[in-house]
């Protein structure tokens, strides 16, 4: 039994119950707008109406162990089942209020086709500020302007809908968003919206597109204007090929961006040292590789693959960076890097002394490898650096 089946299951067998007692539960957000798009949505949010906190979890009890990490802003779950259970809010407190009413419920939603309703038992969808005519016209705008911007990561939400589900923010919602301040969001929640976007999107340029029309382009991503955005549409179409598809796609946006600016934007939004890493090198290798054409050495592509951070993502880089994937070069390096390698060990037999010597070694007869030069040569080779007393 997947684990969508299980939640739907358990969702309903909770509104059974929670009906019983006088209340009303509702599929909410992504999940109901999803099923009128008829995309696959794994993640079910219910809303419950109608009980009390203290009611609400001796029913949740009854089916299982009840998770109350945040149960202070109204939100609970059940071990074993990845869903959300939540309390409805009152829009000017913000505290939890069971008998809040439904369009108010509704209203604390940001964009009208996340603020729909779907009665768990009946199917009734409760559709108070027009979502599902704006899921119909492709159209992201905000329920109430009054409110809109208590939280600012909405503004880069919705240019991350814009990106994912290939809708346009409506001009009213474009120029509340622009009056904004985002840079005082945390990095980490700018991110997740942008990796989103950039793994999710059929067209990734949409996200940076939308936060130019907004004028909230410079906040977060002023390096972006002089990155080829467009090159992400290309990169989205094999993005799942590569080995680490949040840093493919970050890769591609900053390719031929100085590596300064790559650092300053990577900085900005994450401390992942593994993306960082991952970015900087693939990005750097794959304009070099670009730039490299039939004449140079075949010794030369090699060590480009030789120094990449993933060499089996690099053709797909160079692929869309100049339509020649050089997978014929990785064969070639992996059949190299398959060849048999001198070892600190094997120089320690042949009679050479524990020192930096032996990396200095290793390291120098590395090229030999790349070139397919057999281990008996490697060896000589580097055990006459050590003995010429070269290390580095």
């Amino acid at each position: 039994m997947n684990q969508q089946y299980r939640n739907l299951t358990i969702s309903q067998r909770i509104a059974k119950a929670v009906s019983d007692s006088g209340g009303r539960v509702f599929y909410v957000g992504g999940y109901v707008r999803d099923k009128i798009l008829d995309r696959n949505s794994k993640d079910i949010d219910i809303e419950i109406h109608g009980l009390t906190e203290s009611r609400l979890t001796e029913i949740l009890g009854t089916f299982g162990e009840v998770l109350t990490m945040g149960a202070s802003f109204g939100v609970f779950g059940l071990r074993h089942y990845t869903l959300d259970i939540v309390m409805p809010r009152s829009l000017v407190t913000g505290e939890i209020d069971p008998f809040v009413g439904y369009r108010e419920a509704a209203r604390r939603r940001d964009f009208t086709m996340n603020a729909l309703m779907q009665d768990v038992l009946t199917g009734e969808i409760l559709d108070y500020f027009g979502g599902v005519d704006d899921i119909r016209r492709g159209v992201i705008r905000l329920v109430d302007s009054n409110t809109f911007l208590l939280d600012a990561l909405r503004v880069i939400r919705a240019a991350r809908f814009a990106a994912v589900l290939g809708f346009t923010v409506d001009d009213g919602t474009r120029e509340i968003c622009a009056a904004a301040d985002i840079s005082r969001l945390a990095k980490e929640r700018v991110y997740s919206e942008l990796e989103t976007a950039l793994t999710k999107s059929p067209a990734p340029s949409r996200f940076f597109t939308e936060l130019s029309l907004m004028r909230q382009i410079s906040a977060w991503f002023p390096e972006v204007p002089s990155a080829d955005t467009d090159i992400l549409d290309m990169a989205a179409g094999v993005r799942e090929k590569s080995s680490y598809m949040a840093g493919f796609m970050l890769a591609m946006l900053c390719h031929g961006l100085p590596q300064s600016q790559t650092e300053r934007l990577l900085s900005r939004l994450t401390n992942d040292s593994r993306l960082t890493k991952y970015v900087l090198n693939m990005s750097a290798l794959s304009d070099v590789l670009a730039g490299m054409n039939d004449d140079s050495p075949e010794l030369s592509f090699l060590r480009v693959f030789d120094e990449a951070e993933s060499p089996e993502d690099l053709p797909l880089m160079s692929g869309i960076l100049t339509g020649d994937s050089h997978s014929d070069i990785l064969r070639l390096y992996r059949e190299r890097m398959s060849l048999p390698a001198v070892t600190g060990a094997d120089l320690l037999r042949n009679g050479a002394a524990t020192g930096p010597e032996i990396g200095g070694a290793l390291r120098h007869v590395h090229s030999l490898r790349l070139m397919g030069v057999p281990k008996a040569v490697q060896l000589r080779e580097a055990l006459d650096y050590i003995r010429r007393g070269n290390h580095d």
